[in-house]
């Protein structure tokens, strides 16, 4: 009979304690320079608290919170998008849909053009630990085009993003000035060719 006692006294404030949270923040964190989910991890933190998680590939999370509140402080951090504070309202979580956050970046795209006048142009490649060499074929190509890789190696100095768009613009030069005839024989692992 104590054990009944104690199991049904055990499961009652267990439930009770479970019942008091019952917001669950549910987001959907969005590139400002792409409109989708920003390439890399995108972890969500409660502010204060070592409660977090993980976005999925199209930046859809769901974070139980530790404890109700009127607005939780969430710590974002998307790669190189750095670490976005964001205030979500406990309203929010009624929602259906889960809530945009937006993480902002500002591409320079005009630098494509002002690498191209100084025939400095660059295409983006973000390689490994170990960036790969050029072969005899790349550096051939380099010179034929007047162009020059660049290999991040793992962790690109900027936003993935805006690495596709200025590269993406760069193709757009490319088949301009040589009606498509570069894409033959450009390395397969330029960001955005595919």
């Amino acid at each position: 009979m104590k054990y009944k006692l104690l199991l049904i006294f055990t499961i009652f404030f267990s439930k009770a304690s479970v019942s008091q949270v019952e917001d669950t923040i549910h987001g959907q964190v969005i590139s400002s320079v792409t409109k989708f989910a920003p390439e890399g991890g995108i972890s969500i933190i409660e502010k204060g608290t070592i409660k977090g998680t993980m976005a999925d590939s199209t930046g859809i999370f769901k974070l139980v919170p530790i404890k109700k509140s009127e607005k939780y402080d969430l710590e974002i951090s998307v790669g190189f998008y750095g670490t976005l504070n964001y205030e979500y309202l406990s309203e929010w979580t009624k929602r259906r849909k889960p809530k945009s956050i937006i993480v902002s970046a500002t591409c320079n795209l005009d630098s494509v053009m002002q690498d191209w006048r100084k025939t400095e142009i660059k295409l983006y490649i973000i390689g490994s630990i170990a960036p790969v060499a050029n072969s005899k074929s790349d550096n051939r190509f380099e010179k034929k085009y007047k162009l020059k890789y660049f290999d991040f190696g793992c962790e690109p100095a900027e936003v993935y993003e805006c690495i596709e768009k200025y590269n993406r613009r760069a193709f757009m030069f490319l088949d301009l000035k040589y009606q498509g005839k570069w894409r033959k024989k450009v390395r397969k692992d330029v960001i955005g060719l595919n």
